[in-house]
């Protein structure tokens, strides 16, 4: 793989102010973690068109009516978010390198190089979402669908739809966030909080204690207000003795802002 020292690097400011980088830091990948990924991503992508079957299928024998739709829609947005944020909190707070390897390195070097996630693939970045979804989402969606059709497993059927498909496109979402060019359409859409602005999203580079869901935003502000990352974490250190953050840290110290490695990192996989 190659090292940062062989890259040509811009200067890694937080908040994605930095010149774009040409290369980073774990573009390469080892063949085990291409098959992981691809894997990940294939299960919540069937999690995804087994719903897509279901509402298809069923939508006349369910009976929902269209409000009611669009309400099981923005509920399945909102949760979506939630979502996303608790995944990137048990990320950022809990796991390491040497549970989830590459995807924890990539999370990592985020914190200190924002626009590098612009340059990773879709599949390299998507597993980290759809992971999750295709577990807690697929076994959601697979008890729904073994009740007897009505209009409240049509309803359910269509937020495990919304989340397991904002999962599998969850970083980008994120990534929406960091690019330094927007097309007036999502700059409208940024405004009308319907994805994740750069200016809320900010907020995480500047604390990593806040601001963690990131395919909208709707969550954070319930999440923030409630403090409900902070005091997760205190249960989680009460019960555990874990420090939360550990391995943000350590990788902080490894990592500056100048894309260079303060030691020699790690081969891909």
């Amino acid at each position: 793989m190659m090292s940062a020292k062989d890259a040509i690097m811009g200067s890694g400011a937080r908040g994605g102010a930095s010149p774009m980088p040409t290369i980073p830091f774990f573009k390469h990948a080892t063949l085990r973690e291409i098959i992981i990924t691809r894997l990940c991503c294939a299960a919540d992508a069937v999690v995804v068109l087994c719903c897509a079957i279901y509402l298809v299928g069923c939508y006349h024998a369910a009976g929902l009516r269209w409000p009611w739709l669009i309400v099981a829609l923005l509920i399945g947005y909102f949760l979506a978010d939630f979502f996303s944020g608790l995944v990137h909190w048990a990320v950022d707070t809990w796991l390491d390198e040497g549970g989830l390897g590459r995807g924890i390195a990539m999370t990592r070097e985020h914190h200190t190089h924002p626009s590098h996630v612009l340059l990773y693939e879709f599949l390299d970045q998507a597993s980290l979402g759809a992971a999750p979804s295709a577990v807690v989402v697929g076994i959601s969606a697979a008890i729904t669908a073994l009740f007897p059709v009505s209009a409240l497993t049509y309803a359910l059927m269509i937020v495990w739809f919304v989340i397991a498909t904002c999962m599998l496109f969850g970083m980008s979402f994120h990534n929406l966030a960091h690019w330094r060019v927007r097309p007036p359409l999502l700059r409208m859409a940024q405004r009308l909080h319907l994805v994740c602005s750069p200016e809320h999203h900010l907020r995480h580079h500047r604390d990593h204690t806040v601001r963690y869901c990131v395919i909208n935003g709707w969550a954070n502000y319930p999440c923030d207000s409630l403090r409900l990352w902070s005091r997760l974490e205190r249960l989680v250190t009460a019960t555990t003795g874990r420090t939360p953050r550990a391995d943000d840290a350590e990788w902080q110290r490894k990592l500056n802002d100048t894309g260079i490695f303060v030691e020699t990192p790690r081969p891909a996989g």
